[in-house]
């Protein structure tokens, strides 16, 4: 399509020189008109307009039915109405004396009223090209608006003021004019951005007529007589201004009415006769297309069969592996149906694949009561974050029974990302449930029974001990003390006999030392008469003096916060620790720690010893490493607690006991 220039319709010389000097004459005329009349020049003037209005509308109102351009549509109901506007402001000019008690305000307020009406209409008009338009609601529409309109400044009186005589315009006309000229601008704009659905040459004119009516606006935008100069000056721009939408509408509406009116019928015609004789060419060309189409594709169903009898035998053989696990499995789609549910199910909930096909919530509600929130949970974290996971939980089975499940999902995608839903595996663990239960329970057992061996040894301990002490050591007494009477009162010349009772007295004393030595050992008595505190004290004295090793400690009283059958484990732990350190780890130098806060009380033994290889001596077996680890380990659990070694070779050993503080005990 030819691009729109903006010079204007031209014809031939003559003819452009002869609408010059019509034209001349026209507008000399009229402003002699004014030097004599000024009101009839107005009345000239608003008559012309209106009628050009009129003529606008009378043609799109008989050609209606026929009509497709929308836009020239609503055009021809709108200038009824502005044109009406303007009559009724010819009326109501100032000297006409038809509307008796109003001033030049009133003409100025029906001026500002029909602009407004011109100027929205045509912004509108153009977002009705290529739309159905119901002229008896537009027609409706506008004589709303007009009514409205009217009402304001007639009956309501609330209409702004837009001229004060003596005073000149008010600034709300003036600022409307402005606004009213930003508007036509924009109706501009939209004409050329669909400047594609007019003929160049009603599209040149109907801008044309916009732009004077532009130009018109700013000059009634600084009159301040309604006699003045600048309002003739705007009257000329809006008779050319209405000549030129007379040329758009009227003048090529009557000369090429197919150009016009018909325009889209007549490129749809067109456009249907390029597409007949495309259609042709493309028939010729897709017939070609065909033959060898068909070709190829005989070729593409030979080759879809052989893939569609690879795709079954793969289908069969993984078919079989599914539907032969001894694990129910099962792939759900994003709304929770069952797409899948392996035959094993039934072997692990009695129930079959149709089942969980035809009811999707059976899987909820075969779940223990009691396990069913926590799956629930699981289900809605991997359904939100599309996670994997894994849970364990109880089902119920139709007899009653319960099966322990090993539940484990994840996401699955298809190769485009797309989420298809999870794929599931359950496991029947209910053997090795019950397997860990009894393991459980054996241990239990086992360490009651390691506690009560323990009790039973330091009960034992505790008597041999006494027995010593007592019992032996109260006759090494007595036969100490015998010695001693005969040795004293043997004869002068039984010197000899005499020194061998000294010597014999000699061994009584150390084997009495050596029995006090033991039944402390077996069972320090040093714990119930003086304490923990000094207990720990005194053997590490005896360790200093036994094994010849510096020892520093770092002790504070706690004796008050465990009962003595905890203090005699803690105390055999540190035995054990410093005995270990004293005959196998040539140290030099011990710390011996204790501490407190909050809740825990630590206690550690640290040397500077040869150390050893920790894990090598877990791996080793229990008869070659001994029962001390051991029975220390045992101990720091029947006190609740945790014990903790460290070591390395050639940097030292370090033992730490941590036991908690009993609730009701205070730090």
């Amino acid at each position: 399509m030819t691009s729109a220039k903006w010079s204007g319709p031209m014809g031939s010389k003559e003819r452009t020189y002869a609408m010059g000097m019509t034209w001349a004459l026209v507008l000399g005329g009229l402003y002699l008109t004014s030097l004599y009349s000024y009101l009839l020049f107005h009345t000239l003037a608003e008559v012309f307009s209106a009628a050009v209005a009129l003529a606008i509308f009378m043609l799109v109102w008989n050609v209606r039915r026929s009509l497709d351009n929308a836009y020239l549509m609503f055009v021809g109901v709108a200038y009824l109405f502005i044109g009406g506007l303007d009559l009724v402001n010819t009326l109501a000019y100032k000297g006409m004396g038809i509307f008796r008690g109003y001033d030049e305000n009133l003409p100025t307020q029906l001026w500002i009223g029909a602009r407004y009406l011109q100027s929205l209409s045509l912004l509108v008009a153009p977002f009705f090209l290529g739309k159905e338009l119901n002229l008896k609601v537009v027609f409706a529409g506008y004589v709303v608006a007009v009514s409205l309109l009217l009402g304001t400044i007639f009956y309501w009186d609330v209409y702004p003021t837009c001229f004060v005589a003596g005073e000149g315009l008010t600034p709300f006309k003036n600022l409307s004019e402005y606004v009213i000229g930003v508007i036509l601008l924009a109706s501009i704009a939209l004409l050329v951005k669909k400047r594609h659905l007019f003929d160049p040459t009603v599209l040149r004119w109907l801008v044309s007529s916009i732009t004077l009516t532009i130009l018109s606006e700013l000059c009634f935008a600084i009159y301040v007589d309604v006699y003045g100069f600048a309002n003739l000056l705007g009257h000329f721009l809006k008779i050319l201004a209405f000549y030129c939408i007379y040329k758009a509408i009227i003048e090529k509406g009557m000369a090429k009415p197919f150009d016009v009116l018909f325009r889209n019928l007549k490129e749809s015609e067109e456009s249907l006769k390029r597409a007949h004789d495309e259609l042709e060419r493309r028939v010729e060309k897709r017939t070609a297309e065909l033959v060898k189409a068909n070709e190829q594709l005989a070729q593409q169903i030979e080759e879809r069969k052989q893939a569609e009898e690879a795709l079954r035998a793969s289908e069969m053989k993984y078919r079989i592996v599914a539907d032969n696990t001894y694990d129910w499995e099962w792939w759900r789609d994003p709304e929770g149906k069952f797409l899948y549910v392996s035959p094993s199910c039934q072997k692990v909930t009695d129930y079959k694949g149709e089942d969980f096909a035809a009811d999707p919530d059976l899987l909820f509600r075969i779940i223990h009561a009691d396990d069913r929130p926590s799956f629930i949970s699981h289900m809605m974290e991997v359904e939100e974050t599309h996670s994997s996971g894994e849970i364990e939980f109880r089902i119920l089975r139709p007899d009653g029974s319960i099966r322990w499940i090993a539940h484990a999902c994840q996401p699955v995608f298809d190769e485009q990302a797309r989420f298809l839903g999870r794929r599931g595996s359950n496991r029947d663990i209910t053997e090795r449930k019950m397997a860990k239960d009894a393991l459980r329970e054996s241990e239990k057992q086992l360490r009651l029974l390691s506690s009560q061996l323990l009790t039973a040894q330091e009960t034992e301990r505790r008597r041999i001990s006494r027995e010593l002490h007592d019992d032996l050591g109260g006759t090494l007494a007595v036969l100490k003390l015998r010695s001693s009477f005969i040795e004293k009162n043997l004869q002068k010349d039984q010197a000899e006999l005499r020194e061998e009772f000294k010597q014999n007295l000699e061994h009584i004393d150390q084997l009495i030392d050596n029995v006090d030595r033991l039944s402390r050992d077996l069972s320090p008595s040093i714990l119930d008469d003086f304490g923990f505190t000094p207990a720990l004290r005194r053997l590490i004295d005896n360790f200093i003096k036994n094994y010849h090793v510096k020892a520093a400690s770092d002790i504070v009283d706690v004796d008050h916060l465990f009962p003595r059958d905890s203090q005699i484990m803690v105390y055999r732990i540190f035995q054990e620790a410093l005995t270990n350190i004293g005959k196998h780890a040539q140290a030099k130098n011990v710390s011996v720690k204790v501490r407190k806060d909050d809740h825990r009380i630590s206690f550690s033994v640290e040397d500077d010893g040869k150390g050893f290889d920790v894990k090598l001596a877990a791996m080793t077996e229990a008869s070659e490493r001994g029962l001390g680890l051991a029975t220390m380990d045992e101990r720091a659990r029947m006190l609740g607690g945790s014990l903790d070694l460290r070591s390395e070779e050639g940097k030292g050993t370090r033992i730490t006991l941590s036991i908690p503080v009993k609730k009701g005990e205070s730090l």
